[in-house]
C-alpha cells in the first residue's frame, strides 16, 4: 500500500476536503488517524467547531480505514448513510482514530466479496485536542467493486 499516494487522494480528491487542511497523523494497515487544524473557517456562528467539519473529518477517517485495511486497487466505498451524536462543544483541533482487527475486517468484506459490492458499517467518535468526546457517528459505507461499476477514484 502506498500510503503517501492515499494521504494526497484522501486530502485532495474533494476539494472542500482539501480547504479544510484536513491532515493524517496516521496512515498503516488497519489504522487510521486523521485531524483537522482547527482555525476560523471551521468555527459556527457561536464560535465552536461547526457540525460540517465534524461530519466530514469521521467520514473520510472511515474511508482511509477502508482504504487502509482492503487497498486502492478492488473496492470503493460511496457514503450511504451517516447518523451523528454530538456531544459537547469544543473550539480545539478534532481528532479521529479508528483501527480495525485482521480478524473483524475479513468477516466484514466477505458478503461484499461475494456480492461484489455490500454495506460496511462503522462507529467511531471524534476528540478534541484535551481528548474530551466531542461527537460519535455510525456511518454505512456501501462498498462497491471497482470491476462492477465505472467507478474510478480521482486523483489530483
Amino acid at each position: 500500500m502506498d500510503f503517501m499516494l492515499l494521504k494526497a487522494m484522501l486530502r485532495d480528491t474533494i476539494p472542500w476536503v482539501r480547504l479544510s487542511d484536513i491532515d493524517a497523523d496516521i496512515l498503516e494497515e488497519r489504522h487510521v488517524k486523521l485531524w483537522v487544524p482547527v482555525k476560523e473557517k471551521h468555527l459556527n456562528h457561536v464560535g465552536v467547531v461547526y457540525a460540517g467539519t465534524q461530519f466530514m473529518l469521521m467520514e473520510i477517517a472511515g474511508a482511509a480505514l477502508f482504504f487502509c485495511t482492503y487497498g486502492l486497487e478492488r473496492f470503493i466505498p460511496i457514503n450511504k448513510e451517516m447518523s451523528i451524536c454530538y456531544k459537547r462543544p469544543t473550539s480545539l483541533d478534532i481528532f479521529c482514530e479508528l483501527s480495525i482487527s485482521e480478524e473483524d475486517a475479513l468477516k466484514r468484506i466477505r458478503p461484499i466479496e461475494k456480492e461484489g459490492k455490500g454495506d460496511w458499517l462503522l462507529d467511531m467518535s471524534i476528540v478534541d485536542a484535551e481528548g474530551n468526546i466531542i461527537s460519535s457517528s455510525t456511518c454505512n459505507y456501501y462498498i462497491v467493486s471497482m470491476s462492477s461499476k465505472d467507478f474510478t477514484l480521482k486523483t489530483n
